[in-house]
């Protein structure tokens, strides 16, 4: 069912003001194979019909809102960590994005477009992404495999130095 929520005007690429209804519509949509629902919300020219979906917009002033609340509702239904979540995990632990992405072997753009809450993890992902969680077993994996992580390091041309120092020193301060 549409519901109409709000009216708004918007200016075009001209300038010129456009009218807009601004509806809500309960969807059911699937992510990573599980059910989701949730209320999108969407805009439509005033003068167009609400129940076409053809004239269904994104909203002009936010276009990823639809997407960022089917991640969170996504992120609690499942128990996900949250983007604030990771990026005040990663940042405890003194890591950049491009470390971080280096240690978890996962693309630094995905980092950056999850913590920006532009993307939702997969749950390999998520399962990786927990170790930020648990500094002491993150450090002792990562110091465990120093070959790998070095060479991974020279590719990224990352500091593998200064990163195993960084890593080394956490396990030494708690363990």
């Amino acid at each position: 069912m549409v519901k109409v929520v709000a009216q708004v005007s918007h200016p075009d690429i001209t300038g010129a003001p456009v009218e807009f209804k601004v509806i809500e519509v309960e969807e059911r949509i699937t992510i990573f194979s599980e059910p989701i629902a949730n209320t999108h919300r969407y805009w439509v020219p005033a003068t167009a019909d609400v129940d076409d979906e053809e004239e269904y917009l994104e909203p002009v002033d936010d276009p990823d809102y639809n997407f960022r609340t089917d991640f969170a509702i996504y992120r609690r239904k499942y128990n996900f960590l949250q983007p604030e979540e990771i990026r005040v995990a990663r940042q405890k632990l003194g890591l950049s994005q491009a470390e971080t992405a280096i240690i978890l072997g996962m693309d630094e753009s995905l980092l950056m477009d999850i913590e920006a809450n532009m993307a939702l993890q997969p749950y390999e992902q998520e399962l990786k992404l927990r170790w930020l969680l648990s500094p002491m077993t993150l450090s002792r994996l990562i110091l465990t495999h120093q070959a790998i992580m070095q060479e991974r390091c020279r590719q990224a041309e990352v500091d593998a130095e200064g990163l195993l120092e960084k890593l080394g020193h956490f396990v030494d301060v708690t363990g």
